[in-house]
């Protein structure tokens, strides 16, 4: 063989789910509409009175390992409530805004009557100003403002139930079942500046219960089936002058929607899929087996998308009213070539040096002996000059990637001036190794080797005497590693198990 080099290359990740579904502890006694993270854990709010066998009256707190029981609210959630800034979980409690600062709950107004004659069912902060909507019609007709004393009128409200509201592009996103905002026929979205009403387009024709930015992009879901006049079913986005649909045909209403993992998720009633779904391109795809029931909201914490609703299994395994699908990081296909240089009948060794751990792994090796293999290292022979490619494919649970390096390995017919060049051979086994390696150093003279990891760094200086030697790994974390001469003539991959 000729003097080795190193290639490593990589692609980006071509995502392929699989089914990650589990419990969240023991679950919630009855529905979870709401989940919303504040002060680093995940708050939930439903209709249960106890989560994970413990009291909760209507409001919880997961904490990344347990449930804990928060305040007893007034009256059960039975909508997507929950609102978290930087200092506080503010909370639709019947008709009157509370608020969670970490440790206390308070009422708003400072008193404990409600504010309004019916539910808050959405409330959101727009130009320093906090902004709650519902279904509500006195004092105010369907949203309010609060001024830090009181509430105020937003004009004449809404002539029906506001389900949520946002910032976006420096007005206030107004969706719900409402035709009217103002005097503006807007039918069910609307945008408000600040001093007045706008329509966004021709609307949609029935509720709009949920909304999410999905690659800089307002997208919505609901009960509607048209938008500007055409088929949409259920979910559409906007395209800065009109709703347009978005994905297939879906056979019931939608009433969650977030963005995981760089993919578009809902939830809803709808039966294909079960419950949940997330956008493959124009259609939508199954969340491994779905969960049997309605769902309800969704919300991301710590990497994992969490879902609630009115559920009892989720992916086929019990999971009371809450759930989480979990997918790991997708592997990054990285090659590494032992020598990249050989005269013909030499062989080279491939290792697969791929991040994120891989569960299934190809290698293909045109013109090379063997073609393809499923090893993490594999050697490869090649009986005729030529230049040749190498692919690897590796996946796990969270995706799928591929690399091919085109000029992996070059051949040529060596001549014998060629073969009485080298000057020093190494050559080292077991590999993959699992703590002591055995290197065979063929040079009347001792030579340093240094031990280098994927990026490079220096592990470890080992002095090498002519024929066998031991060298103790053990401490050494499992990956690909290189064992580089000093002279730099020799470079040898190798593997810890």
């Amino acid at each position: 063989m000729r003097l080795s080099a190193v290639v490593l290359a990589s692609t980006l990740s071509v995502l392929c789910h699989a089914q990650t579904w589990h419990p969240v502890a023991g679950g919630a006694a009855s529905t979870v509409y709401s989940l919303e993270p504040f002060a680093g854990d995940l708050y939930t709010g439903g209709l249960f009175t106890s989560i994970d066998d413990q009291p909760a009256q209507y409001l919880a707190r997961w904490d990344g390992s347990a449930w804990h029981p928060v305040a007893n609210l007034v009256t059960f959630m039975a909508a997507d409530g929950l609102h978290a800034n930087d200092t506080a979980l503010f909370i639709g409690d019947g008709g009157r805004v509370r608020f969670w600062n970490g440790s206390n709950l308070y009422n708003l107004t400072g008193v404990s009557s409600s504010s309004f004659n019916s539910t808050v069912y959405a409330i959101a902060h727009f130009q320093d100003t906090m902004y709650c909507g519902g279904f509500f019609s006195s004092p105010f007709a369907r949203i309010a403002k609060w001024n830090g004393t009181t509430y105020e009128a937003v004009t004449s409200g809404c002539n029906a139930q506001v389900s949520f509201l946002t910032p976006f592009q420096d007005q206030l996103f107004v969706g719900g079942n409402f035709q009217l905002a103002g005097d503006s026929l807007v039918n069910h979205t609307a945008l408000w500046d600040g001093e007045a009403w706008h329509a966004m387009g021709a609307g949609v024709n029935d509720d709009v219960f949920v909304h999410c930015f999905f690659q800089d992009t307002l997208y919505i879901g609901g009960r509607f089936t048209s938008a500007n006049g055409q088929v949409a079913s259920r979910v559409a986005k906007w395209n800065g002058s009109q709703w347009v649909r978005v994905g297939g045909t879906l056979n019931d209403y939608v009433t969650a929607m977030t963005v995981y993992r760089d993919q578009l998720y809902i939830g809803g009633a709808f039966t294909t899929p079960n419950h949940i779904a997330r956008l493959n391109g124009t259609s939508w795809v199954p969340v491994g087996s779905g969960c049997n029931e309605r769902v309800r909201t969704l919300e991301v914490y710590h990497d994992t998308l969490f879902v609630g609703g009115d559920f009892t299994q989720a992916g086929g395994i019990d999971a009371s009213r809450i759930a989480k699908w979990h997918l790991p990081e997708p592997p990054v296909a990285m090659i590494a070539v032992d020598d990249g240089a050989l005269c013909v009948n030499d062989c080279s060794i491939f290792s697969d040096l791929s991040p994120n751990g891989v569960a299934t792994r190809l290698w293909e090796f045109p013109g090379g002996t063997p073609a393809t293999s499923t090893d993490s290292v594999v050697t490869v022979c090649y009986d005729a000059p030529g230049t040749y490619s190498a692919t690897l494919t590796v996946s796990n649970a969270g995706g799928m990637d591929a690399s091919t390096l085109l000029d992996a390995v070059v051949v040529e017919i060596c001549t014998a001036v060629a073969e009485t060049a080298r000057t020093g051979s190494l050559s080292l086994w077991p590999n993959p190794t699992h703590g002591t390696l055995s290197v065979q150093w063929e040079h009347d003279t001792p030579m340093r080797a240094s031990l280098l990891n994927a990026t490079g760094r220096t592990l470890g200086t080992y002095l090498l005497q002519p024929g066998a030697n031991m060298i103790d790994l053990h401490g050494i974390a499992p990956g690909g590693y290189l064992l580089r001469t000093a002279d730099g003539g020799t470079l040898h991959m190798m593997v810890m198990e």
